[in-house]
């Protein structure tokens, strides 16, 4: 009975069945590399303590914004380009993932020697710290094998291979987990970056491995015969792909760069380190349910129906942000629990509630990211970015004497600004469903995420914490049921699609 309720409602060939099956593997996957990462961060961040924390957060910043001008949005392209063509020209789908896989191995490679050129004045004159000049140096293998994962991991995305994802994640966590605790263990900050070069080089060969067997299964054979045809993907797509994820990752670079300069910058920077790492899991959820629907989002987009796939693109990511983020807003103490008493203070809670507040931010623009990737609207990306880039710098510099608190409160600004001004552009232009975006709904989910960050504002006791808590998570359920119940659709259980009424 059950079975057959059960294909009744994801009948096997349809499409919420492939975003059920995508999106299990992907939340498995997820929950466990991240849960191991979170854990080798609290061991690491305790052994390093909050200033030796801070210093390799600046490393980790310095190396991510480079590798996204390495990487050159290949993720994404290989995800989009595998997805669209994988049944109906796979002799292009093997000739993409090979520029893919050269482009990224050059751009890497080049990139890597800049960093290795330019660390001493990086550290010297850009941070102020020459002591991290040897740790940036080692860093450049990890720019390197990072780039070519992101392609490896893009490409799987794209074959919707999420289980083959899920094993791969897991593995390469635990080795990246245990390989950290070692180095810094023994080696301090430099055992710790070393430890993420050696996993990051084993996570690129298991990578690559996983996807030479999946490209097998759909007869592709990744070649570079005639790979000059498909020159006009990298600026067609790619580099304006690129331009958009390579504004964010330089301004976050300066910002980190300012606050570090400032008395005590690497100890705040330690803290607003400590804060966002209860971000990441939350980022890469989302993301991850992303890597489920855009792959779906870019093969049905010629479809008339498709009207189910708009919606829950938008409403996944939020829903599944807003629930944990007005946990870790209410239970502001567990940063000190678990990252010890060096993070523990108003300060700290305050600087983890507004991490979390604009985390929620941005879930809910993943939606939106993907709806402009899967339409090759790529230059609104850009121009969305810019904007948000410019708030950023110049409200961070105002509070650059803030320390953390002033930079989680300048990046809410930047996404509160950049969702008021683009999301009624991306309403007009009908580019999702307009009551996802723009509604009573969406006003009362937004209220009831804001309550539980002004409680902890004003320091109101954990009793009154846990009873606002019942009350919003109550409410946001109701109004996500509400949003998804009211949408004027009606199921066909012969094809799992939603049709009008």
């Amino acid at each position: 009975m059950f079975w057959d309720n059960l294909e009744t409602i994801l009948p096997p060939d349809s499409l919420r069945a492939r975003f059920a099956k995508g999106a299990l593997w992907s939340m498995i996957g997820v929950s466990i590399s991240q849960g191991l990462a979170l854990l080798g961060w609290i061991v690491i961040a305790r052994i390093l303590g909050r200033a030796g924390f801070g210093e390799l957060a600046m490393v980790q910043s310095t190396v991510g914004v480079l590798g996204v001008m390495a990487g050159l949005g290949l993720g994404l392209t290989a995800t989009k380009h595998v997805a669209e063509l994988r049944d109906s020209e796979p002799e292009r789908v093997g000739r993409i993932l090979a520029l893919t896989f050269i482009t990224a191995l050059i751009s890497g490679v080049l990139i890597a020697v800049i960093l290795l050129t330019a660390s001493p004045y990086i550290a010297v004159r850009a941070i102020g710290a020459p002591q991290l000049t040897a740790v940036l140096r080692l860093g450049c293998g990890l720019l390197l094998f990072n780039t070519l994962y992101g392609v490896v991991m893009g490409a799987m995305a794209g074959f919707e291979a999420f289980k083959t994802i899920a094993k791969v994640s897991l593995v390469t966590g635990l080795v990246k987990v245990l390989f950290m605790i070692l180095g810094v263990y023994y080696w301090a900050l430099p055992g710790a970056v070393s430890a993420m070069v050696a996993a990051a080089a084993i996570s690129s060969v298991i990578g690559y491995a996983a996807l030479l067997k999946k490209a097998h299964e759909f007869d592709i054979n990744i070649s570079c015969q005639n790979i000059r045809s498909e020159l006009p993907i990298l600026w067609s797509f790619s580099i304006p792909g690129c331009l958009s994820s390579a504004i964010v990752p330089p301004v976050i670079w300066i910002t980190h760069a300012m606050l570090v300069r400032q008395a005590g910058g690497f100890a705040e920077m330690g803290l607003f380190h400590a804060a966002t790492r209860f971000q990441a899991p939350l980022r890469l959820l989302g993301s991850t349910t992303g890597a489920v629907l855009l792959p779906i989002l870019v093969s049905m987009k010629n479809r008339t129906n498709n009207s189910t796939f708009e919606r829950a693109n938008i409403l996944v990511s939020w829903f599944l942000g807003a629930i944990p983020a007005i946990l870790l807003i209410t239970f502001h103490e567990i940063i000190s629990l678990l990252f010890g008493q060096q993070y523990s203070g108003p300060a700290a809670h305050r600087v983890l509630s507004l991490v979390m507040l604009y985390t929620a931010i941005i879930l809910y623009k993943q939606g939106l990211a993907r709806v402009l990737a899967a339409n090759n609207l790529m230059w609104w990306s850009v121009l969305s970015n810019a904007v948000w880039a410019a708030v950023l710098l110049l409200s961070f510099y105002w509070l650059r004497h803030l320390g953390a608190l002033g930079l989680a409160l300048s990046l809410l600004l930047a996404y509160i600004t950049n969702t008021l001004v683009f999301v009624p552009l991306y309403a007009r232009r009908n580019l999702v469903p307009r009551d996802t975006l723009i509604s009573w709904r969406a006003v009362v989910i937004w209220a009831a995420i804001i309550c539980p960050a002004i409680l902890s504002f004003l320091g109101m006791s954990l009793a009154i914490r846990t009873a606002a808590l019942f009350l919003v998570t109550a409410v946001i359920l109701f109004v996500f049921w509400d949003l998804i119940r009211n949408n004027g659709y009606v199921c066909s259980s012969k094809t799992g699609l939603l049709f009008e009424q």
